[in-house]
Order: structure tokens, then sequence, then C-alpha cells
């Protein structure tokens, strides 16, 4: 393999929202190829974020290791989620502090904003330090005036949304609803673009779940609240039971969502589905999936059984 062909695979993955599983293969081995030719930390990092898009958690963390040794801060950074969440199979908040106060430390400006507010959520649920909920706030408050600066916010990829979400949370429990939900419309604005510039990073999605859950539930206490639907209301429309339909185009499709034993299943064009998580990440119209084309869908409507 050469330098351009190695370029060149890695490029096409990238700019595949849906890469077949020879794209995958092909990325694979052109950063194997570069990782033993040069020995960049930038790529056996890139390469654990494949793993984790794929799921592959243990080929994750001996990519990030690898990294880490050549003290690279945004492993550090990832570390600290694989011990946070357990991702390996086990949780340690001691190693996740660790690991998220290194990359905190370090020199990637972006790299220390996404560890710092990590860190504040361990204050916030009291993992491995003392529970501290005014620390969290104050946090949240001043990692937000900093990722709104307009010469910070554009010149780095910060957890512009993440953050947001968690200073609505603040506000929402402090009884100010509607500054909340301004806030979130404004994440849910961005997160939306975010998926669809990488349909393939899970992550997204699944903060999105979380998003629509907590901006469903102040929606719910502001009178006369109303707004345009999208494909992502299916994380509270699919609580029960329902028939969701839409408009791509002039074609009409349908969500069926169906209670089963273990709670509720969803068939979308023929296929059934795990979850909204599930279709969100897999469905797909003629080859392209719907959350990078979720503001193409239109005409959304919900009907309960």
């Amino acid at each position: 393999m050469t330098l351009a062909e190695s370029n060149r695979f890695i490029s096409d993955y990238y700019n595949n929202d849906n890469p077949s599983e020879s794209d995958k293969a092909l990325f694979i081995e052109a950063m194997l190829w570069r990782i033993d030719r040069y020995h960049y930390p930038e790529d056996m990092h890139n390469l654990a974020f494949f793993y984790l898009e794929q799921r592959d958690h243990d080929l994750e963390l001996k990519y990030l290791e690898m990294a880490a040794e050549y003290d690279f801060p945004p492993a550090f950074e990832e570390l600290g989620y694989i011990w946070y969440y357990g991702q390996t199979g086990e949780v340690c908040y001691e190693k996740a502090w660790e690991y998220f106060t290194r990359a905190a430390e370090g020199d990637f400006y972006d790299v220390r904003i996404w560890a710092e507010y990590k860190l504040a959520d361990m204050y916030h649920n009291g993992y491995y330090v003392e529970r501290d909920d005014a620390r969290y706030r104050s946090m949240i408050i001043e990692i937000y005036e900093k990722i709104t600066d307009p010469k910070i916010r554009y010149s780095y990829v910060l957890p512009v949304n993440e953050v947001m979400m968690r200073l609505a949370g603040i506000y929402a429990e402090e009884g100010r609803a509607e500054e909340a939900l301004e806030l979130l419309k404004e994440a849910r604005r961005s997160l939306s673009e975010d998926i669809r510039s990488n349909p393939n990073w899970w992550g997204n999605i699944e903060i999105m779940g979380e998003l629509v859950g907590l901006m469903h539930k102040l929606e719910t206490e502001i009178p006369d609240m109303t707004r345009r639907q999208d494909i992502y209301d299916l994380y509270w429309m699919a609580d029960q039971p329902c028939k969701v339909v839409f408009m791509y185009g002039s074609r009409r499709f349908s969500v069926d969502c169906a209670q089963e034993e273990d709670g509720i299943i969803i068939m979308f064009d023929g296929r059934w589905f795990r979850s909204v998580q599930d279709l969100l990440e897999k469905a797909v119209i003629d080859g392209r999936k719907l959350v990078y084309i979720y503001d193409e869908l239109h005409g959304m409507e919900v009907y309960y059984e």
C-alpha cells in the first residue's frame, strides 16, 4: 500500500454516510498500514474511534492505550469514557477521573473542554469524588461561556450540545423552563447537523434521545407549546403502540410501533428494529439513512392505538 492509497481509502470511508463492509475493511487496512509505518498517535486514536463506532470496545481500548503511550491527550479523554461508562465490561470511576484529569491538563484546548464537562458530571453524580452540585453548576456555566465565545466555538470541535443540555437541565431544576427549552432547541438543531455529518456515530444519536426526552417533558409543562415534529420525536412517540406516518418527496412512509413482551418493537419499510435508537442508526430510504435526510421528511403525524 502507498500513502496515497491509504489516504484514499480513509477518505472514502469518512465521506460515505452508509459505508459497506468492504469500505470498512479497506479503512482498517489503511489505518494499520499507517500505524505500522509512521507510528502517529492520531492514527491510533482514529482507529480506536472507528472501533467505538462498531461497538468493539476491546479493540477501541487497545488502540487508545497505544496512543496514550505517546502522551496523546485525545486518547486520555476517550480512555476516561471507557472507564466512566464501563464500555469493556468494568466501570472504574477512579481511572475515569485520572484520565479525564490528564486530558483536562493537556495541550489540546478542545480536549480540555470535553474532559472538563465530564469532570463536572462526576461532581454532579458523586462518582469517585463527593457530590457537589454547586461546583457542577459553576463548572457548566463557566464551560458554556467558553464554548459560546465566537472566537472559540467555530475554531474547535467542542461539546456545545452536551453542555447546553446540562445547562438546560440546571435551568429546568430552577424553574426556568422556557430558557431551558431555548437552549435545547439550539442544541437539537446543532446535534441534528452533527449526526448528519457523521451518521455512523451512534453516540450522537443516543445523546439526541436524552435531549428529546428532556425537551418533551418541558414542552408538556408549557401551555400551547407547539412546533414542527421530526424523526427524532419518535423517541417519545414510540413509548406506546402507535403508527407514525411521514412524507419523503411525494411518497408516504410509516413507522409501526408494536407492543411485545420485552417492550416496543418497531417496523419500518418491511424491516423490524428493536428500538428507536436501532431504527435511527440503520433505517434508510433509497440507500440514505433517515438521520441524513431528517429535514427532508415532512408531514409527520402519529396515531395511537
